[in-house]
Order: structure tokens, then C-alpha cells, then sequence
């Protein structure tokens, strides 16, 4: 559990007790305190591991790793005799990037674990990002963003499908998830994550991560290299508090730049920013990296491709559990 401390802007009381607050970032135990009347919970999903660049030789499309969709944010306000005591708080670490190799394909990232107050609440991670495929030139999609009805889908050789409920789309609303790219830049959300930047397979630039109204960006994916041994950057992650694609962390460059870290979130309102995609390497060398997800949900960066060895997505972004307390 990280801090415990009170937040005045949310007594609901009119000049009584003020609330109290806890942060959750690791699975623990959250107690109800003697005399609680009310509980106000939020749960945010863990982004998903961006997708590892494709590493091959000169004269053949390399692509890039696909950026990872963002967790989703869930929230709840519970009569406080409503609820047992403890109740179990769920907190998972972020999706685990896919590696770049060399000669070989990219990894496929991970989806994002879900984050869970006991049995009352539930906020579904963040789509994996598809890794660089080698040779055959195919696309990778972005992992589609959590829901809170179900996870983000992995990125193929088309876009992941955004967590439930309702029908994925690039534009979500509600706690639906947007899409991945489905052909260059993620969808966007409200309160279900982001999509991962879409990755093309003739070696183009990344696409950008989705962004989140209230919820986590998705991340950008990796730069590629084209037949013809053109360079590309990467595309930037998505970030929190707009409908725009990206906004976040920044691409890597052109000639192997890492993508940048998504910005954490700060505790108590805001979530974590996609990481930004690796650029890819034309000269003999390694891809850039892919970005981590911003802390909590924010989807990885896609890695960059390279000659002859690809570069490493980021990871997702941890979930995180909030909650408020009210005498």
C-alpha cells in the first residue's frame, strides 16, 4: 500500500469528517475503518507489453513492433456496510514487453493482468502489442485497450479488439475499450484504455498510441525499415485527459532512438501515458526501444526495427487501486 491521507476537495459530509484516502500499487489487504459510512473505489486495469521489432537483413521490409492498449479505469461507490472486511486488493505488475531478436521476429507483448477490489470491482487490462514479423512483411496490429467488461485483445495481423462492453471501435465511450490500430494510430476512450499504434509491414512509421479521457494511453509502435533501406521513427504514445491521438511519451528518432517513458499518473486522479515506439536502425545495429507504460495502465511502446537485430517493446504499466473513505 503506498500513502493514507486525507483529501478535503472530497468531503461529501458539508463540513464533517474529510475522506480518507489509500493507494494501493502492490496486492494487499484493505481494511474498513470503525465508523465508515460510505466507500468510493477506483480500480485501474495493467496496460499491456508492447510487441519486440523485427531484426533481418538489408533489402527486406523489416516492420516494427506494435504499441500495447492501456488498462481501463473502473469505479464504484458502495454503502460501507455493504462491504466485508478485509477485502483483497488485487494489484498486478504491467504486461511483459516482447524482446527483439535477431534474424527473427519480435516477441508478441503481453496482456495486461486485471486489477480487482475483492469481488466488487474489476478494471481488465490492456492488449499485448504484435511483434515484428520477419520477411513476410505482414502488418501488426495494436493491442486494443482494456474494458470494464473484459481485457483488451492481443494485437495480430490485425488491430486487438477493445475490452467489452459494447462493439470495438476506434472512437469508445463508456467504459468500453478502444481498438488497436488498424491502420496506423490506436483508437481513443473514456473510461476503457486506449489502443497501441498500428505497425505496417512494408516498414513504415510507427502509428501512435490512442489517448483517454478519464482512463490510460496506449502505446506507439516501433519505427521500420523499408526494401528499400529507409529508416523510419516510431510513432508517440497516447495520453491521459484528451481524445486526440498521441500527446504522450515521444517517438524514438529515426537511426535506433529509444521511445520515450510514459508519464506516471499522480496517485489520485490521473493514469499513466503510453509509452512511445522504438525507432528502427537501416545501418548495422539494433532498434530502438519501445517506452514503458506509464504507472498505472498505460500500454508499451512497440520496439524499432533493425539491421539485423530488432529492439525491445516497453513494459505495461502497473494497475492501481484507489479508495476513499467517508465518516
Amino acid at each position: 500500500m503506498g500513502c493514507c491521507c486525507p483529501l478535503p476537495w472530497l468531503n461529501l459530509t458539508g463540513g464533517g469528517t474529510p475522506a480518507k484516502f489509500e493507494l494501493f500499487t502492490t496486492t494487499s489487504n484493505w481494511t474498513k475503518a470503525t465508523g465508515a459510512k460510505l466507500v468510493y473505489v477506483e480500480c485501474v486495469g495493467a496496460g499491456g507489453g508492447g510487441g519486440g521489432g523485427d531484426g533481418d537483413a538489408a533489402g527486406t521490409a523489416r516492420p516494427g513492433g506494435s504499441g500495447a492498449g492501456g488498462g481501463a479505469l473502473a469505479s464504484g461507490m458502495f454503502p460501507a456496510d455493504a462491504l466485508t472486511s478485509p477485502v483483497t486488493c488485487t494489484v498486478p505488475a504491467g504486461g511483459t514487453a516482447g524482446a527483439g531478436h535477431t534474424s527473427a521476429s519480435g516477441d508478441d507483448g503481453a496482456v495486461g493482468s486485471p486489477t480487482s477490489f475483492g469481488t466488487y470491482l474489476i478494471a481488465y487490462g490492456g492488449g499485448g502489442g504484435k511483434g515484428g514479423v520477419k520477411t513476410t512483411a505482414a502488418n501488426g496490429g495494436g493491442g486494443g485497450g482494456g474494458g470494464t467488461g473484459g481485457p483488451g485483445g492481443m494485437g495480430t495481423s490485425s488491430a486487438g479488439s477493445g475490452g467489452v462492453p459494447g462493439a470495438s471501435t476506434l472512437t469508445a465511450i463508456g467504459g468500453q475499450g478502444a481498438s488497436g490500430g488498424t491502420i496506423s494510430t490506436g483508437g481513443c476512450s473514456e473510461d476503457g484504455g486506449a489502443g497501441g499504434g498500428y505497425a505496417t509491414g512494408s516498414g513504415q512509421t510507427g502509428g501512435a498510441g490512442g489517448s483517454s479521457i478519464y482512463s490510460t494511453g496506449g502505446g506507439g509502435a516501433g519505427g521500420g525499415i523499408t526494401v528499400a533501406n529507409v529508416e523510419k521513427a516510431g510513432g508517440a504514445g497516447g495520453t491521459r485527459q484528451s481524445y486526440i491521438v498521441g500527446g504522450g511519451a515521444a517517438a524514438g528518432t529515426a537511426g535506433g532512438g529509444n521511445g520515450g517513458d510514459g508519464t506516471d499518473g499522480d496517485g489520485y486522479k490521473l493514469c499513466g501515458n503510453g509509452g512511445g515506439g522504438g525507432g528502427s536502425k537501416a545501418a548495422a545495429g539494433t532498434g530502438g526501444n519501445g517506452g514503458r507504460g506509464g504507472d498505472p495502465g498505460g500500454g508499451g511502446g512497440g520496439g524499432g526495427s533493425g539491421t539485423n537485430t530488432g529492439g525491445n517493446g516497453g513494459r505495461g504499466g502497473r494497475g492501481e487501486i484507489r479508495v476513499w473513505t467517508w465518516f
